[in-house]
């Protein structure tokens, strides 16, 4: 069976054409490697879209956007003609062999260096993704990891974060790891989450202990 390893990361991130997509839905029915790369793929490509933190748009966005619509004349204005049909790029397969490769390259190399967590794309799937006070957000997987990934300012010295798992229906933090903070912050925590467990993020003196005695800087729930 010939495979369609060169399609997969553009499938993935939905930058194939119609043409393209078309063939790689035919062959992942009936191929279950080709499906489980697919998964693989797609689950680098959401987590690399969660290391971006939460961010609110300015208040004066709104103003500005209407302002535009009104110099646009969009209300009481005659329809717009037809858009012209839409043409098949004769280049794209020439160039899909080329581009497509290296993006599926970048795609897994990104993951690598931005997550940590290779291991976690290829054994599990992406479950949830949930918002941590402050942070970011919190990335559950089907097989009980976690992971964080937004932005902390870098702790103070003499100091770490250390983030904490408390499970559904319990109050007691269970200790899951120490972490330095920064712009692109990506830690996976050292033991497993379910739903409905709270993430805690403290920041705590010397290397941390087994019981938060700092302050709580963030917070999230699993769904």
């Amino acid at each position: 069976m010939e495979h369609v390893d060169e399609l997969i990361a553009g499938y993935a991130l939905h930058a194939l054409d119609p043409h393209d997509e078309r063939v790689v839905d035919a062959h992942i029915a009936g191929c279950e490697r080709c499906r489980a790369q697919l998964r693989e793929m797609e689950a680098v490509a959401a987590v690399i879209a969660f290391t971006a933190p939460q961010a609110s748009p300015p208040p004066e966005l709104r103003a500005r956007v209407m302002e535009a619509v009104d110099r646009s004349g969009v209300f009481g204005a005659p329809p717009a003609p037809e858009p012209a049909p839409r043409v098949r790029w004769t280049w794209w397969p020439r160039f899909a062999a080329i581009a497509v490769p290296a993006l599926a390259v970048a795609v897994v190399a990104l993951g690598i260096w931005n997550i940590s967590l290779r291991n976690d794309v290829q054994n599990a799937e992406v479950r949830a993704v949930d918002p941590v006070t402050n942070v970011g957000n919190v990335v559950s997987y089907t097989g009980g990891h976690a992971a964080l990934f937004g932005s902390l300012q870098p702790a103070t010295s003499g100091h770490v974060y250390e983030a904490w798992v408390i499970p559904k229906g319990e109050t007691v933090p269970e200790a899951a790891g120490t972490f330095s903070g920064g712009d692109q912050l990506s830690f996976t925590l050292t033991r497993s989450a379910a739903p409905g467990d709270t993430i805690v993020i403290t920041l705590e003196p010397g290397t941390g202990g087994p019981a938060p005695t700092g302050p709580a800087v963030g917070k999230g729930t699993l769904s």
